[in-house]
């Protein structure tokens, strides 16, 4: 009788049930769609299958982007563990293969001839096993995977009880929308939880007319907790409570810069450096990226290739390389080099919007092609779009306040995100000046831009446009010193003209406004 289900390393894909069950223990049952596309790369194991066949298969009367083959693909490899990537195979350009079954080969029965030579084998493998093969950790590339359990309601009701499980569903579906970070439903995971799970409870509490909404994030194997927080209200309150918890919880765990589970994974990382995984690698890189030095960039820059080396279809890695080229034009001390970071930063663009056309991030680094293509009104609308996606998440909202608003005439919306991500974050690492000071140097709040330039890191482009924001306010001596650390971080032989015109393409009449007050200041000096 022909088996029911199929061998894919140490586990067993059962399809009529998309259950993957490992030979150690029980399995993950996976989203119908991500078992669907396993079944495909089954059906044609050995054989590389384009993403559009998968989709006419998986999807055939829905109209998806590729963004939803790229989340199955990572659902598949999650679930797989370690082997993830060796089993199922990218192959840029092309598509995915599932790796041929090995068969395992029978071993000769001994004789008593052989049964020394057999036993000093296993003492030397055994020895080798114990000093090599037992320390070494395995590479886990795996996203993180978060658990919304439904909220439950301490007093049993069913009215409060079917708000519990409203509310869970309301989460699981906001925070699906974030591709590095795996959601499962609480009924369909096993006993045996992956190494990185993390579970998001919460509680009710409703007595006459007082009502206590609590939210807990908490890791699911050590139990430790890592966020947690109280709303209190009256019944007809409940609304406007749930909005807020909705909001806090995904403003709270979505970021993958700064939010809870990011730094969790960081901190992991950082304790145990050796075979990292994808998601891991990249998690180093932002943290290196961050402290704005040279030296930092170059060791962001490995991260990312590393982690690109694991995962060539990594957006997030692609888009957070071709910031870490922009950040290092600035510090090249060639013009040759200039040019090789820009060339790359271009590249790592083009494939970014590619791979992932409707991340927010992507879409904020894409207004940088739009720009340099003279076409504002694309970068507008990609800006706007990217805003509207994180509107919860303060990531989001500083990079599209920093990196995007010189190129598209968003105006004060710029201030209204750079503020937001304060209000959502309570912990905002300095880049988040940068972002609130180049809004509001566009918009014309000298006095806002000032005050946040001066908490802001200090790199080349915020240094000269501080310097002009001071010229704004009348102080030429201080804008006079700006500029001169600005100039002296310039790559010999370029202008800050020529890196503006490289970054981009800022809108004409941003370009004036700055070109104006450099001017001024070169003038007095």
């Amino acid at each position: 009788m022909e088996q029911d289900w199929e061998t894919i390393g140490k586990f067993r894909f059962d399809a009529a049930g998309g259950k993957l069950t490992h030979n150690l223990g029980p399995g993950v049952v996976l989203r119908p769609q991500t078992a669907a596309v396993l079944d495909v790369l089954c059906r044609r194991r050995g054989e590389v299958v384009t993403r559009d066949d998968l989709m006419a298969e998986v999807w055939p009367t829905t109209t998806v982007t590729e963004d939803s083959v790229t989340q199955c693909i990572r659902e598949i490899r999650a679930a797989l563990g370690s082997d993830g990537h060796r089993l199922v195979r990218t192959f840029p350009k092309r598509g995915y293969m599932l790796e041929l079954a090995t068969e395992t080969a029978a071993l000769p029965t001994p004789t008593r001839r052989n049964w020394t030579i057999l036993l000093l084998g296993l003492a030397i493998c055994s020895v080798a096993f114990v000093a090599v093969l037992w320390p070494r950790p395995t590479v886990d590339d795996a996203p993180p995977e978060i658990v919304v359990q439904p909220f439950q309601d301490v007093n049993q009701t069913d009215k409060w009880s079917r708000i519990g499980v409203g509310l869970a569903s309301e989460l699981s579906a906001s925070l699906a929308r974030n591709d590095w970070l795996v959601v499962r439903q609480a009924n369909l995971v096993s006993a045996r939880a992956p190494s990185e799970i993390y579970v998001l409870t919460g509680t009710i509490s409703a007595a006459a007319d007082a009502v206590r909404l609590t939210a807990k994030l908490t890791d699911g194997n050590a139990g430790r907790i890592l966020w947690s927080e109280v709303w209190n209200g009256t019944a007809n309150d409940v609304f406007d409570m749930q909005s807020s918890l909705l909001e806090k919880v995904e403003a709270t765990v979505t970021p993958g810069w700064t939010g809870v589970i990011a730094r969790d994974r960081l901190e992991k990382a950082v304790a145990s450096p050796r075979d990292l995984g994808a998601f891991d690698l990249y998690l180093r890189a932002i943290e290196q990226k961050h402290l704005f030095t040279k030296k930092a960039l170059a060791r962001s820059q490995r991260h990312l290739e590393q982690a690109l080396e694991l995962d060539p279809e990594y957006a997030r890695a692609w888009t957070a390389l071709a910031v870490v080229h922009l950040l290092q034009m600035e510090g090249a001390r060639t013009i040759e080099g200039f040019k090789e970071h820009l060339r790359r930063r271009i590249a790592a663009t083009e494939r970014a919007l590619q791979l992932s056309p409707n991340d927010p991030e992507t879409l904020i680094q894409a207004t940088f092609l739009y720009g340099r293509a003279g076409d504002h009104a694309a970068a507008e609308t990609a800006l706007r779009r990217a805003a509207e996606l994180g509107q919860n998440n303060p990531d989001i909202l500083a990079q599209a306040a920093w990196g995007g608003a010189r190129r598209a005439p968003v105006g004060p919306d710029a201030i209204a995100w750079a503020r937001r991500a304060f209000e959502l974050n309570p912990a905002p690492p300095p880049w988040y000046y940068a972002a609130l000071a180049t809004a509001a140097f566009y918009v014309g709040d000298y006095e806002l831009a000032n005050e946040a330039y001066s908490k802001a890191p200090e790199m080349t482009e915020l240094l000269y446009r501080h310097a002009a924001t001071s010229a704004s306010l009348g102080d030429l001596e201080k804008a006079a010193e700006l500029l001169a650390l600005a100039e002296a971080q310039l790559p010999d032989g370029l202008t800050i003209a020529d890196l503006e015109a490289a970054d981009g393409n800022t809108f004409p009449p941003y370009v004036a406004q700055l070109t104006n007050l450099l001017n001024l200041i070169d003038q007095v000096r």
